[in-house]
C-alpha cells in the first residue's frame, strides 16, 4: 500500500476510535451533569461538545465532497467565543452537534485521496499541507475528547464504567486476544 492511502486508512481508523471513545464517555453521562464543570474556569461537557462540534463542522464540512483548490479551512460565521458560552442546550441538541461535527470531519477524511495530503490548504489564513490540517484537527480531538472522558470519569465515580482494559484486568484481555487469534 501506497504511504498516502496507508496515512488515510490509519488516520479514518484512530479517528473514528476517538469518536467511540468520546461516545462511550458521554453515554455516561447523566442527563443533569452535561453542563457541570469542575473549577469556575473549566468547561463543563456542553462546552466541550459545542466547541469540538463547531471546530470539525467549520473546518471540514467544506470538504466534506473532497479537495478543492484554495479552500479556506475556517467558515467566515464561525463564532468560536460562544461555543465556550454555557447554555440551556438539551442532551438531544448537544449530541445532534456531536454528531454532526464528527460526521464533517470524518466524511471529508473518507473523501480525501493521497494526492490530496500534500496540497495546500489554510486556516484563518494560516497555511498547512492537508496533511497538516488533518492532523492538526486530529491532537486537537482527541485532546478534548480525552477531556471529556475525564470529566465524565471524574462526575461519576465508582459508577465509571472504563472504555478500556479495566485496572487489574490486562492478563484476561491478553488471554482474550490470543484465544481470537487463534
Amino acid at each position: 500500500m501506497d504511504p498516502g492511502t496507508l496515512c488515510l486508512t490509519e488516520v479514518r481508523q484512530q479517528l473514528r476510535g476517538v469518536k467511540a471513545l468520546g461516545d462511550g464517555a458521554l453515554a455516561q453521562l447523566p442527563e443533569d451533569a452535561w453542563h457541570t464543570a469542575l473549577s469556575p474556569d473549566g468547561n463543563s461537557a456542553a462546552v466541550l461538545v459545542q466547541h469540538l462540534a463547531g471546530n470539525l463542522h467549520s473546518r471540514w464540512a467544506g470538504l466534506r465532497q473532497g479537495y478543492r483548490a484554495g479552500m479556506e479551512a475556517e467558515t467566515p460565521d464561525r463564532d468560536r467565543d460562544t461555543e465556550f458560552m454555557e447554555g440551556e442546550r438539551s442532551t438531544t441538541e448537544l449530541l445532534k452537534l456531536w454528531e454532526g461535527g464528527w460526521g464533517d470531519f470524518l466524511s471529508a477524511l473518507d473523501h480525501l485521496r493521497p494526492e490530496d495530503l500534500g496540497a495546500p490548504l489554510t486556516i484563518r489564513g494560516e497555511p498547512y499541507t492537508v496533511l497538516g490540517a488533518v492532523l492538526r484537527a486530529s491532537l486537537h480531538a482527541s485532546g478534548h475528547v480525552s477531556q471529556l472522558v475525564f470529566l465524565v470519569k471524574t462526575l461519576r465515580r465508582a459508577a465509571w464504567q472504563t472504555l478500556s482494559i479495566p485496572r487489574g484486568g490486562l492478563a484476561a484481555f491478553n488471554a482474550e486476544m490470543e484465544r481470537r487469534s487463534r
